[in-house]
């Protein structure tokens, strides 16, 4: 069903987007949809949603456009010809190879392309005004997540809400107006009371909302309004109106409005045999047997992999967060234990090949790094969540659901707003308990929470969602998310363009490893592990405008108001 559903969108995408591109603006209509003889049905309503949602699908469905993520300390890419992009990003400099930069923004002008139609011109359909709510509150939501991404990338943006040709003269607007059009947005698709449990195919898939619910409203209001009592606003009245909307989401999962909760096992959450669980307030689904390379895919398996271990290594660890990482059993979910080599051995990716300290040349794998496992599943029977003994899965496209909000960054998000506006700081306390009694084998860093100031609460609250999201470039509110918030960013760039000295594994280590025959053995480090990252920072720190993307050229070439 889930298949025929999504092969579905795309079908409808490619019938109904015909009618929807800027250039049928200015062309002859004959032989086209046009919105006046389209929207007369419930059909043809759900095809525009259906159309939507292949759009929202073709943001994620390849690694280009989240590219920019690479900015946060969380993640950093393979070195290569094909990685500039990632690196360049990595190391807060204009890319040479634009890729990510013009995807990203021609993708999410989709989304908005489409939820203007449907906005515009769905309310004369007839339909009754249940569906039509529906129908509205998908777009509204669409609209305000594409321009809530495109405002945290590039600052102040060209806003068009319907449609309408203006020959590549739409001027800027302030990155304050464009969040007042994205929180009008949300607080129209809350008026659509939107359901809380969708139970028809193809609003809901295996027992879970597929569509937006009005928690996931309520949980990005949440965090729009905390970027907006951060970086670049500084509206920190804003924290209060997060943490209120973030706790409506709490006690409707208390009282048992809302069907979420926390998994009990961390691996859990990015398990492929779990793939539609209870936790995920948000996501995004896809189908793997449309082909591959298609927008109904998600290609992101192998992306996520070593590319010494035949993966990609488009995002793949940070030395330093991965040091970092608290231990415990989420730790162990997020990031490889060890890491299996084609012949089965099972090494530290420390390791080398000699025993003798790291020279460049001698590492067993030679990304010489950990491996995230969000997307990584075993070859065979993929149900079980990743397990790193076994061999895992070499292809590509696979049919696992992004997660765009769970319930835990919920939590974390009351934590930290209810903290900084110095409300409800019991409540506060127990939201970040709850999320670490998974997280810790350690029951102290539990308990140590009962007694923390505001001020410490906050910044626990904001580290912890850090970690959740670790390395999931996936999620609407990723770590370089959280670090442009709180303008610390340039922490990363002093970082990467420093010292690095930190050591990363101490001297005397035991440490399995494989020698050039395949032959496993272990030894002790020779001396204490120190490594730089692979990026190399060069350029001059700008403020601004080494924070925000610069503007796709193609788009520049198009609108010359596109200037920082």
């Amino acid at each position: 069903m889930k298949n025929k559903i999504l092969s579905g969108c795309l079908m409808a995408a490619s019938m109904f987007l015909a009618s929807s591109c800027s250039d049928f603006l200015t062309e002859d209509p004959k032989g086209r949809l046009t919105p006046e003889s389209f929207y007369t049905n419930q059909n043809e309503v759900d095809m525009a949603v259906y159309a939507l949602y292949a759009k929202v699908q073709a943001y994620q469905c390849n690694s280009n456009p989240m590219i920019s993520y690479c900015q946060g300390d969380d993640v950093t890419s393979t070195t290569g010809s094909n990685k500039a992009a990632y690196l360049s990003a990595d190391a807060f400099e204009s890319p040479t190879d634009t890729k990510g930069l013009e995807d990203g923004w021609k993708r999410m002008y989709h989304i908005i392309l489409v939820a203007n139609d449907i906005i515009d011109n769905a309310p004369q359909s007839g339909i009754s005004q249940e569906n039509l709510n529906i129908a509205m509150g998908q777009a509204y939501y669409w609209r305000a997540y594409a321009y809530y991404t495109l405002v945290r990338l590039f600052g102040p943006l060209p806003i068009n809400l319907h449609n309408e040709p203006d020959n590549n003269t739409t001027p800027l607007t302030s990155v304050e107006d464009v969040y007042k059009q994205i929180v009008e947005d949300l607080d129209n698709a809350e008026k659509c009371n939107l359901p809380a449990k969708y139970t028809q195919s193809p609003q809901a898939i295996d027992g879970q909302n597929l569509y937006v619910s009005q928690q996931a409203v309520k949980s990005t209001l949440a965090a729009v309004y905390m970027s907006m009592a951060g970086y670049p606003l500084n509206k920190t009245e804003y924290y209060q109106k997060a943490a209120q909307k973030a706790k409506e989401v709490i006690d409707g999962v208390e009282n048992g409005t809302y069907d979420h909760g926390l998994l009990s096992d961390w691996k859990e959450v990015y398990s492929y045999g779990n793939n539609h669980h209870y936790e995920t307030i948000l996501g995004i689904d896809y189908n793997s047997t449309t082909g591959g390379w298609t927008e109904g895919d998600s290609q992101l398996s192998s992306c996520h992999q070593l590319n010494s271990l035949q993966g990609w290594g488009d995002f793949i660890p940070e030395r330093k967060f991965w040091f970092n990482y608290p231990e415990g059993p989420r730790k162990d979910a997020v990031f490889a234990k060890q890491l299996r080599t084609s012949n089965g051995t099972l090494v530290d990716w420390w390791a080398t090949q000699d025993g003798k300290p790291y020279d460049g040349t001698n590492a067993v794998v030679s990304d010489y790094r950990p491996m995230y496992v969000a997307f990584t599943v075993n070859d065979g029977p993929a149900a079980a969540p990743y397990d790193y003994t076994q061999p895992f899965w070499g292809g590509m496209c696979i049919n696992k659901r992004h997660q765009l909000i769970r319930y835990s960054e919920v939590l974390l998000w009351y934590a930290e707003s209810a903290a900084r506006a110095n409300m409800d700081l019991t409540g506060a306390k127990n939201a970040l308990k709850q999320v670490r009694q998974r997280a810790y084998a350690d029951v102290s860093k539990v308990t140590e929470v009962d007694n923390m100031s505001a001020e410490q609460l906050a910044e626990a609250a904001y580290q912890e969602h850090g970690y959740e999201v670790g390395g999931y470039v996936l999620a609407m509110v990723t770590r370089r998310s959280d670090e442009f918030r709180m303008n610390r960013l340039k922490e990363n760039y002093d970082y990467r363009s420093g010292a690095q000295d930190l050591i990363l594994v101490p001297k005397g280590t035991v440490t399995h490893s494989m020698d050039n025959e395949g032959k496993a053995f272990t030894y002790n480090l020779q001396e204490d592990l120190v490594l730089k990252e692979n990026m190399s920072v060069t350029a001059p720190w700008n403020d601004a405008k080494s924070i925000y993307q610069d503007y796709p050229p193609k788009e520049v070439e198009k609108n010359p108001n596109l200037q920082r």
